[in-house]
């Protein structure tokens, strides 16, 4: 009986996923089966918001490959986000609130190039030469994931990069 409950105990351990040496692909997954649950926590015991990964500049190539999935996923309030911002960082979609993965994705490898903890108050990209409102489609995700992809196999091995990603694109995050 002890044995049994024993296994059963093991079988049923949070995840180890670690914030501060994250694996972006666990991450990935986790995002996308609503399993990610790293928050942080007052004195009293209240959760406050989700934490985000500590990433580096050696998880941009795979937060940049990973965001060729333009899924929606949903429900996304286990996405970290900025705790800060006071704007919904989520679209609507069928009356469902979701985050389009790989524009998500895309959210977190700029924020380790600026050297920030977030990119901007929210992973919202906006096209400023064309519809500022306008969220992007899936297909101008994978437009911008080209972007970064070709700005990383030039820049990637620099220390000190002189521009970033999106500049001069037209492209920014709100």
């Amino acid at each position: 009986m002890f044995t049994l409950l024993s296994v059963m105990c093991i079988g049923c351990e949070r995840s180890s996923f670690d914030v501060n040496n994250p694996d972006v692909e666990e991450f990935v997954k986790q995002l996308k089966n609503g399993t990610y649950d790293r928050y942080e926590w007052t004195e009293d015991g209240e959760r406050l918001w989700t934490i985000m990964p500590s990433f580096s500049k050696e998880d941009v190539p795979a937060l940049i490959s990973l965001s060729e999935d333009t899924d929606l996923v949903t429900p996304c309030h286990h996405f970290p986000v900025n705790p800060v911002s006071s704007m919904w960082p989520y679209r609507v979609v069928d009356g469902k609130d979701c985050i389009m993965l790989g524009e998500y994705l895309l959210w977190c490898a700029e924020a380790v190039l600026e050297g920030r903890d977030f990119a901007s108050l929210n992973p919202v990209l906006i096209n400023v030469n064309d519809n500022p409102v306008h969220r992007l489609s899936g297909t101008e995700i994978l437009s911008v994931r080209e972007i970064y992809q070709a700005w990383w196999d030039q820049n990637g091995h620099l220390d000190d990069p002189a521009t970033l990603p999106l500049d001069g694109t037209g492209y920014q995050w709100h």
